[in-house]
């Protein structure tokens, strides 16, 4: 008989690498049809499932929360530019108006400094979107990604059901069923 520190080992391999209980069976030496029996009477596929679904879930609001992140990044950048061309909008109508208060200066010393914020600021716009493009491309990858997972997934508990309780366990391209 295995001991109890083996069985929790291999459960928790069964449970948190896609190994099939053949594979398992193979590299632990505990004999495939003891595996089978603990599979089956702790339910070793329905934690599986939900382990995997949950780190799916974490998976897919890392992304989001990635992406949102940078989103705020470029809106930022889109607001110090807003504010730039208000600013220099607002001490050009004053000069055209021949305005000169204290809140508003219209030598060429302001002007420049309007016009290098202005630069610095579309600057760093047009920097973010190049940062998010980037991030944009991998996140696409990473979402594909995150579908065929849950479409592995989903076709693995289909597949499940379809057996009428057999669970079919896939390992590198063979199919292994059990009771």
């Amino acid at each position: 008989m295995c001991a109890e520190a083996d069985k929790r080992a291999a459960k928790q391999r069964y449970l948190t690498e896609e190994i099939s209980l053949s594979a398992l069976s193979k590299e632990t030496g505990i004999p495939y049809s003891t595996l089978k029996t603990w599979r089956k009477k702790e339910n070793w596929d329905q934690e599986r499932s939900s382990i995997e679904n949950e780190a799916f879930k974490k998976a897919a609001v890392r992304a989001v929360n990635k992406k949102a992140k940078e989103l705020c990044k470029l809106l930022e950048a889109s607001d110090e530019l807003e504010k730039a061309l208000l600013l220099a909008a607002k001490a050009f109508s004053a000069y055209l108006e021949g305005e000169g208060g204290s809140e508003i200066l219209t030598d060429k010393k302001t002007w420049a400094d309007n016009l290098n914020h202005i630069v610095a600021a579309i600057g760093k716009q047009a920097e973010t979107r190049m940062m998010l493009s980037g991030i944009m491309a991998k996140d696409e990858e990473e979402k594909i990604a995150l579908m065929r997972r849950k479409q592995t997934l989903e076709e693995r508990k289909e597949r499940q059901e379809a057996a009428g309780g057999i669970g079919i366990v896939l390992d590198a391209g063979t199919e292994e069923l059990s009771q």
